[in-house]
């Protein structure tokens, strides 16, 4: 079992885990949509919606590091997904849904994976490919923390992952009470969610999440959801089978090649937070930066990890 990694041009990665074995590479995705429907600061894009607390850039730069992201997920976990639906998706006309699909990676390769089912990726902003995909997919954009776009009873299985920088702490039941909706009876719904303090961190590594702790604040924005999901989902009147699982540390044969890979793609989001965090922890650009260098020299020392929480659960047949 190996982790490979490749250069396809500066920053940008190839990733294929050896037992699974997919490789993705990066599109550009600069103009390909409207405009109008982004804002850019400081030289990145970022989306237009003004009920959105969601504060990541959706450039091109970003999509390659939500590439970097699902890998790094899929070898952790060793798999794509949790629930029981492998009968579900090998179904003619099975219905998925990804929430916050982001580039679709997960999309993409599931859809490959899976070609008699069919999956919809939503996502507020429009930044997937729309030529280079399987033929059983779709894009949608839309705003999980309003109505969703579907009817009742839609989807065999609904799948959403790392959006506690999009969902605000109140909004959960909300959300979920959205996603339930648009379940078939029968269906799973899973959610993944990252804890956003590291096992072990050093006075770099402190400084800086602390800083993003108040810019979750400034959001209402809870760092903790990810304990949360299993009691969203247990306390839900229409599911049931509920099953949760926790990754408290990285135990997988390419650890230290993992934890490089994990201390980038952190670091990389970090500079996209940059202007608004150096006000936040009152630093010079040249005084973030080497802040940043220092973080992710402690995450490799220290071997530091994020533990992880996914769950699923099914939903209630309807009585007759």
């Amino acid at each position: 079992m190996g982790l490979c990694i490749s250069k396809l041009r500066k920053d940008k990665f190839l990733i294929s885990s050896n037992n699974i074995g997919l490789e993705s590479e990066s599109i550009n995705l600069s103009n390909n949509r409207d405009s109008n429907r982004f804002h850019f600061e400081n030289g990145r894009r970022y989306h237009n919606v003004e009920n959105s607390v969601y504060f990541l850039p959706n450039d091109d730069d970003e999509c390659d590091r939500l590439h970097l992201q699902h890998f790094i997920e899929r070898y952790i976990w060793q798999s794509n997904f949790f629930a029981p639906v492998d009968h579900l998706l090998c179904q003619e006309g099975a219905m998925v849904l990804d929430v916050g699909t982001g580039a679709g990676s997960w999309l993409l390769e599931m859809a490959t994976n899976y070609p008699k089912a069919k999956f919809i990726g939503l996502d507020i902003s429009p930044i997937q490919p729309e030529f280079i995909k399987p033929k059983n997919t779709e894009f949608i954009e839309a705003n999980v923390l309003e109505t969703l776009p579907f009817d009742n009873n839609t989807f065999d299985y609904i799948f959403q992952r790392i959006l506690y920088v999009g969902i605000p702490g109140n909004n959960w039941p909300l959300v979920v009470n959205e996603l339930v909706r648009v379940l078939k009876p029968g269906g799973y719904i899973e959610l993944l969610e990252i804890d956003f303090q590291y096992s072990f961190m050093g006075p770099a590594t402190t400084r800086l999440i602390n800083g993003i702790l108040i810019m979750f604040d400034e959001r209402g924005l809870d760092p903790m959801a990810c304990y949360k999901l299993q009691g969203y989902l247990e306390e839900h009147e229409q599911l049931h089978n509920v099953h949760c699982e926790i990754k408290k540390c990285l135990d997988c044969e390419d650890g230290n090649k993992l934890c490089k890979l994990s201390s980038e793609n952190y670091t990389t989001a970090l500079m996209a937070m940059k202007p608004k965090l150096m006000s936040i922890i009152e630093v010079s650009s040249d005084e973030y930066d080497n802040l940043v260098k220092k973080m992710g020299d402690e995450l490799m020392e220290l071997e530091s990890f994020n533990p992880r929480v996914r769950v699923y659960a099914q939903k209630k047949n309807m009585k007759k």
